[in-house]
């Protein structure tokens, strides 16, 4: 009896480290991929915060709203994040806003590298845009 109860013990405590672990806005691992869309009449800017576990977040600069969205798959997740890591925006210097603007960053710890896109007057790399589509999908 006393066996099957730290057998069931160990299974549990198992079970539960390995569940990914949950992070908040307000408590952010190292590696993130931000995208999101700002501008207009209002200036309002809508961010979101993509993790390797899948979790998303939302905020919104206007109505101060921060939320967690639906989780991205796994699949979509690892996908979203070798694209990234493909782009090397660390590498890109484009930051051409226009009255709408658009936005990719990279956040890798303390090191952060942004392209930013919505200029008539400069064509964005049509590589940035399919991303941020497929991105933007997700939150459907």
């Amino acid at each position: 009896m006393k066996l099957k109860i730290t057998l069931t013990t160990f299974l549990f405590i198992a079970l539960i480290s390995c569940k990914s672990q949950q992070f908040t806005l307000d408590n952010l691992p190292d590696k993130q991929l931000v995208f999101g869309k700002g501008g207009g009449v209002t200036g309002a800017v809508d961010t979101y915060v993509l993790l390797e576990n899948g979790q998303l977040f939302h905020t919104n600069s206007l109505t101060k709203i921060e939320e967690e969205l639906k989780k991205v798959s796994d699949d979509y997740t690892e996908e979203f994040f070798g694209k990234l890591e493909g782009l090397q925006l660390n590498n890109v210097d484009f930051n051409h806003p226009g009255n709408v603007y658009y936005f990719i960053e990279d956040v890798n710890a303390d090191e952060r590298a942004k392209v930013v896109w919505g200029s008539f007057e400069h064509g964005v790399n049509p590589v940035y845009k399919e991303l941020y589509d497929n991105l933007i999908n997700q939150l459907k």
